[in-house]
């Protein structure tokens, strides 16, 4: 019964992804290998684009406001990664504990999750 149903999906499996593949690659592929190559040029919005290699990377990090706004959008990146895995993790530990009410509040903190899928069900 296996061999039977492998030989199908093996044949036919490229032809569900093949839309999937061409919207993938021209949703997010094109944009992004587009926006790639409008880094290293200069242009406006309706104007030809001129290759200026990495000048606009020189003069972005020879601004001070910029190189202070990513570095302060880098310490908020990684602060907030470390604080929500670690208060995830401890609330993931509590719950695990059979500490008395932990249903309950397992029941609170999803039902956010559900609510949305709830009200779209009854749209």
């Amino acid at each position: 019964m296996k061999s039977i149903l492998k030989n199908p999906m093996r044949r036919w499996g490229w032809l569900f992804l093949g839309p999937v593949t061409v919207a993938f690659c021209i949703g997010f592929v094109w944009p992004f290998f587009q926006g790639i190559y409008l880094s290293f040029c200069k242009f406006k919005l309706i104007s030809k684009t001129t290759w200026v290699g990495f000048e606009n990377y020189a003069k972005a990090l020879s601004d001070a406001s910029f190189v202070h706004s990513f570095w302060y959008t880098a310490l908020f990146a990684i602060t907030s990664l470390i604080f929500i895995n670690v208060l995830g993790f401890a609330a993931a530990y509590a719950l695990t504990q059979g500490i008395r009410g932990s249903n309950i509040f397992r029941t609170v903190f999803f039902m956010p999750n559900l609510i949305g899928g709830i009200v779209l069900g009854y749209i």
